[in-house]
């Protein structure tokens, strides 16, 4: 008997002693699993904010080159008249601002004259931008604040050239308080605030209305504000960057920042951290939960194996829904989801994108290329779109993009002709790889993902026949 209890206690007391041990180790592992979450978290937060006002700036940037390009097609429209002030040409202004989103446009003589799209006229002879672009620049002024809406426009203006000659200019007023609000308003239910800044600090857009509802004191230079060497070092070498600043009631804000490369302004955008950090709370509650009952520990093991084959699970579920070249939607998962936003009746812009020569491709350089194409094709289509809109492959060398937001669907799919222009895929040499990309809209051209096919095939088809490399939106009375 006694032969049997001594073993038996030592088999209980290294059973105590292993899960001692085990509870120790485990206690340790949390801390350290919780501090290295918490330094992730705040790494991941800081990466993320950055990379959106990174983006934000470039497509703000891209914007305001898609509307000078407009104004270059409008000053060479001008330039066939031989009377700039011509009725034919105040009917055109009308109707080119009328269909883009500059707020006003007008026709300026070389004396400074200027006539607006509502017929007024005044002399802008003093004008900086004017006399840039009569030396046949480019310009865009310095900020207007309008004192009916507080809201800051800056004039964009192009020179309208006759016989290589300079015969006046064509510009146009935008909204770039609206522009910036917009650009940021899916970020962080709101929270945030977005400003343009030129490189001495001072803001150039200023929100009066936000500043009010939220019962702001007015702020005239950021540098008064956040008074830290190293944003001045930034902004003076255009350099994008996050600081941490703390305002007098000891809120803790990220400062994110980065540069506009027009005029040396920098695109900023300023939230709390615990905005920033919402979406890692969850982490927090489970940190105070396994402090607080470590007796439930073993239970917390089993939830988080099933979390674990839940998580397996649905990334094996993933899978079956991803096409194994491209890393994107497969042709099943990609009509499902686009039928499921279009049963949400939202209005979203679809498009069918087809590589150009894509046969020749295969026939020339082999199979093996081929592939390659389609994958590199895929990676910059799902890099260049985002998160909530849909990118599928629904076979061969046929895309299917269904974007969420259909405002800004235009300036998305040109910039995406022009990355894919660029592309290089080593193996091709000097073949300059190109996409058609045929557009519908819903629900003004279907609500079920067949309709919008249908008639973004038609709209592809016209893109093939009028010499690919561009995109056609589909029309109701097209043949």
């Amino acid at each position: 008997m006694k032969d049997h209890y001594f073993p038996r206690k030592k088999f209980i007391t290294n059973y105590i002693v292993a899960i001692i041990t085990f509870i120790l180790t485990l206690i340790m592992g949390i801390a350290i699993f919780f501090n290295g979450v918490s330094i992730a978290v705040e790494n991941n937060s800081r990466k993320t904010l950055i990379t959106n006002v990174v983006r934000q700036s470039e497509h703000l940037n891209t914007i305001l080159n898609i509307n000078y390009s407009y104004l270059n097609v409008l000053a060479q429209e001008l330039s066939k008249s031989q009377d700039l002030f011509s009725e034919d040409n105040v009917s055109l202004i009308q109707a080119f601002m009328h269909n883009t989103d500059l707020n006003r446009t007008a026709i300026i003589d070389p004396n400074g004259n200027a006539l607006y799209d509502n017929e007024v006229i005044k002399n802008v002879a003093h004008r900086r931008y004017f006399k840039e672009s009569m030396q046949g620049k480019q310009s865009l002024s310095d900020p207007l604040e309008s004192s009916v809406d507080q809201q800051t426009r800056v004039i964009l203006c192009v020179p309208i050239f006759k016989d290589r000659q300079v015969i006046g200019v064509v510009g146009g007023s935008y909204n770039v308080t609206k522009l910036g609000n917009m650009l940021f308003d899916d970020l962080f239910e709101g929270q945030g605030k977005s400003f343009i800044i030129d490189q001495d600090g001072n803001l150039i857009t200023k929100d009066k209305q936000y500043e009010k509802k939220h019962k702001l004191n007015t702020v005239v230079n950021l540098f008064n504000v956040c008074n830290q060497k190293k944003i001045k070092t930034d902004f003076k070498n255009q350099r994008s960057d996050l600081v941490l600043i703390q305002t007098k009631k000891k809120e803790s804000l990220y400062l994110a920042y980065s540069p506009l490369k027009i005029n040396d302004w920098m695109v900023g955008y300023i939230v709390p951290v615990h905005a920033a950090q919402e979406s890692y709370t969850f982490i927090i509650h489970y940190e105070t939960l396994l402090a607080t009952f470590l007796g439930l520990i073993v239970l917390s093991l089993i939830v988080y194996l099933a979390h674990s084959s839940s998580r397996e699970n649905k990334y094996l579920i993933h899978l079956s829904e991803i096409d194994p070249l491209t890393s994107v939607f497969n042709k099943e998962t990609t009509q499902k989801l686009i039928d499921q936003k279009l049963n949400n009746q939202e209005h979203c812009c679809f498009l069918i994108l087809d590589v150009d020569a894509f046969k020749s491709v295969n026939d020339n350089y082999g199979h093996a290329v081929g592939d390659k194409v389609l994958e590199n094709l895929g990676l910059l289509f799902k890099n260049h779109f985002r998160q909530s809109d849909i990118v599928g492959r629904i076979g061969g060398d046929e895309f299917i993009i269904l974007i969420q937001d259909e405002n800004i669907a235009e300036s998305r799919i040109q910039s995406l002709l022009q990355k894919v222009n660029e592309l290089k895929i080593e193996e091709l040499k000097d073949f300059k790889l190109s996409i058609s990309i045929g557009i519908a809209f819903a629900p003004k051209d279907g609500t079920t993902f067949m309709e919008l096919y249908r008639h973004a095939d038609q709209a592809l088809y016209q893109t093939k026949r009028t010499g690919k490399n561009n995109y056609k939106i589909y029309k109701n009375d097209e043949n």
